[in-house]
């Protein structure tokens, strides 16, 4: 026999996003708040990643040049007044996480607000139009980061709020009679029905990494059977622990009733895959070597076709970097050096492309650690005394490589780079006369999908027609899009994006309730 649960806002979701929203609603007075997670546990797909968060403060100087920075990131193509919202949101979090919830930040790095922009985001990694404010790291539990611990305090908050948490209950479908949102019906775990009969209804359920063959009918997944398998959960490429439930069940129930499709997206961060890179569960913190430093340098990149597609720079940047390898055949590309260049890393790494985790380390013994993950089944690396022999294994087109190789090699010797204006400082000529060859196949990764659903400046949901959908609300990576352009392919899942729409959902949800009931 099913169950019915009876709230002014049930909230679909509790990652950054949800919680965000239901921190709002408790804020703003709302008495009955339930949140639906599919997960068995609160955090979403990408809350066990963020050690870090960006802040704007609430100045009139830092609020215009991060709005600024973001609406000519978006090429103009989001929503403007929605991302004032968001950069004004942002300006409660340091409030929010560390006086409220305790959480620790010992290192705090502020930024001038007329240098926004002018620096990778959140101090490398991240796109330029990211660098919107003042970064806080923030101290975790043990080797977990801080954002988890944050969001376990912040539900502990709420529960004592008397908001309830459904855990292993995804919401399933949407109810909707006439234009207006009056409910959901979600599913326990054995399956039991749950009605869920609501005034307003917040949907902040991510992406739709967990889900193989929606990723492939959307064409955020577009390689050859082969490599299918690298994109799924706990393989390293897409950065969520296996079984992280980013299913599209959100955006799949707002499509059936007339919610507007927006594209979808990987955008983050490129991954050599496991196994043999990273610990497990896939913690994207918690190397088993060093070759996600070593991916990170600003080396020779080729495609399959053995052309390079890149000025080699970008390869701090993360998100330009992956949506360079979506473009190539089978979404990846690889990085290509000898043995003069490991030699050079041995000495010291190129300072500005150690992400912050990594800084300080020198490069020891390359072959062998690449050797270990080859033992475990690898195929994404090999080295090799020839070039000939590179390509034969990696499957790259030999002559074209070869080609390739010699004109980068002029252009070190010229010290200029005429087709992608590479810094000649980063050009390391190629040679089998350093006495080996080394390589990586590098996929386009990231923490989750981006897209799938629009929000207008109130956080509602908007309908084919560019209507909103009353009662019904959005947040997190399915809307970010919203604001900083559709398709969302140059920003990645961040705090920044997903906490700001949840709590701008929060506060509309709750001002809709208090008006219309």
């Amino acid at each position: 026999m099913g169950k019915v649960v009876k709230v002014d806002v049930a909230v679909m979701g509790s990652g950054v996003a949800g919680m965000g929203a239901a921190y709002k609603l408790v804020q703003a007075g709302v008495k009955d708040i339930a949140v639906f997670e599919k997960y068995p546990a609160q955090g979403g797909a990408v809350s066990n990643c963020p050690m870090m968060f960006c802040s704007t403060p609430d100045t009139p100087e830092a609020q215009k040049a991060a709005y600024e920075v973001l609406a000519r990131f978006s090429n103009y193509d989001g929503n403007m007044n929605l991302i004032s919202k968001v950069v004004k949101y942002s300006s409660e979090f340091p409030r929010i996480f560390l006086e409220e919830l305790n959480i620790k930040s010992p290192i705090q790095v502020p930024r001038d607000p007329a240098d926004y922009g002018n620096k990778r985001a959140y101090t490398q990694g991240h796109a330029n139009g990211l660098d919107v404010g003042d970064i806080y790291f923030i101290e975790g539990r043990g080797k977990g980061h801080g954002m988890s611990l944050a969001l376990l305090r912040l539900r502990l908050k709420l529960e004592k709020e008397g908001v309830q948490f459904f855990f292993r209950t995804p919401i399933k479908e949407i109810v909707k009679e006439g234009d207006k949102v009056t409910g959901a019906v979600a599913y326990e775990e054995d399956g039991t029905r749950v009605d869920i009969q609501c005034k307003a209804l917040i949907v902040a359920s991510g992406g739709i990494s967990g889900n193989m063959e929606m990723m492939k009918e959307e064409g955020v997944v577009h390689v050859d059977p082969k490599f299918e398998e690298v994109f799924e959960e706990g393989k390293q490429v897409m950065i969520t622990f296996p079984h992280s439930c980013q299913d599209g069940d959100g955006q799949k129930a707002v499509w059936a009733i007339g919610g507007k499709k927006t594209a979808m997206v990987i955008s983050a961060d490129p991954e050599v895959p496991n196994p043999g890179v990273r610990l497990g569960p896939n913690t994207p913190w918690l190397n088993a070597n060093q070759i996600k430093v070593v991916t990170e340098m600003p080396w020779m990149r080729v495609n399959e076709q053995g052309k390079r597609f890149i000025n080699e720079e970008m390869s701090n940047q993360h998100t330009a970097m992956s949506r360079a390898y979506c473009k190539q055949t089978n979404m990846h590309g690889y990085q290509i050096f000898d043995e003069d260049t490991v030699k050079r890393m041995e000495e010291a790494f190129e300072e500005n492309y150690v992400y912050f985790i990594f800084k300080g380390a020198k490069l020891e013994n390359l072959r062998a650690q690449m050797d270990a993950a080859i033992a475990l089944g690898n195929t994404h690396m090999c080295h090799f005394d020839t070039i000939h022999e590179v390509a034969e294994y990696m499957g790259i087109d030999e002559a074209n490589l070869k080609e390739t190789i010699a004109k980068y090699n002029k252009a070190a010797e010229e010290g200029y780079d005429p087709d992608f204006h590479t810094d000649a400082k980063y050009i390391n000529p190629i040679r089998e006369e350093s006495g080996h060859i080394y390589c990586f196949r590098i996929f386009a990764g990231g923490y989750d999908t981006m897209g799938g659903l629009q929000i207008d400046e109130n956080g509602n949901i908007l309908d084919v027609n560019n209507k909103p959908i009353e009662g019904l609300y959005g947040a997190g990576d399915m809307v970010t899009g919203s604001f900083y352009g559709e398709p969302t392919s140059n920003a990645g899942g961040t705090v920044f994006g997903s906490m700001t729409t949840g709590m701008l959902a929060g506060d509309s949800a709750a001002a809709y309730v208090k008006e219309c009931f």
